[in-house]
């Protein structure tokens, strides 16, 4: 099944993305990426974005359209990441990205940088929700106002609050359920 990607909004909207053919990457659909930038649009602009699972981008390069400071993009698959590059490329967002081609978990547990936004969207055999979280936890990448946002399918197992992080808000989309997070206020 061919899905067309396409940015919504910003400097790059009507850009079409290229994406990997196959069931092992799972782009967010439009409709769901244009209802999630609708809630969390005022904590883009001028955000360092953390896009782990980044398949094509779209998540990553649709918040640099709306004026996203930087985005890190993490892609494991050498097929997808080469279709990242290329769509980075293509949509003139070299000087603003950072993609890497490795496991989440030697990124996450290597990586010392702090980011407002962390995009979770790992395919759905994988279940590396908690496993991310947990890293992300214990080496503070999320900044003190930051929110960590979770994409998986609708009956997923996905945990209410963490020792650090609770789920404040969530919204489905058909088969898929989007959850949010920031970090426990101190009593």
């Amino acid at each position: 099944m061919f899905i067309i990607i396409k940015i919504i909004a910003g400097k790059n909207r009507g850009n079409i993305l290229k994406t990997k053919e196959g069931i092992t990457t799972r782009p967010t659909l439009n409709r769901i990426r244009e209802n999630l930038f609708n809630i969390i649009r005022d904590k883009v602009p001028g955000a360092n974005i953390l896009d782990l699972f980044a398949g094509s981008g779209a998540i990553g390069i649709e918040a640099l359209s709306r004026s996203a400071k930087s985005v890190t993009f993490i892609e494991i698959d050498k097929e997808a990441f080469s279709i990242l590059k290329d769509n980075i490329r293509k949509t003139d967002n070299i000087s603003s990205s950072k993609a890497v081609n490795k496991d989440f978990r030697g990124f996450l547990r290597n990586c010392g940088e702090i980011f407002d936004i962390i995009y979770i969207d790992p395919p759905y055999n994988i279940n590396a929700y908690e496993e991310a979280l947990d890293l992300i936890e214990s080496k503070k990448l999320l900044n003190e106002s930051g929110i960590i946002i979770i994409e998986a399918k609708k009956d997923a197992k996905l945990p209410l609050e963490t020792h650090d992080f609770k789920c404040y808000r969530d919204v489905i989309y058909g088969n898929t359920i989007i959850k949010f997070y920031n970090k426990k206020q101190e009593d």
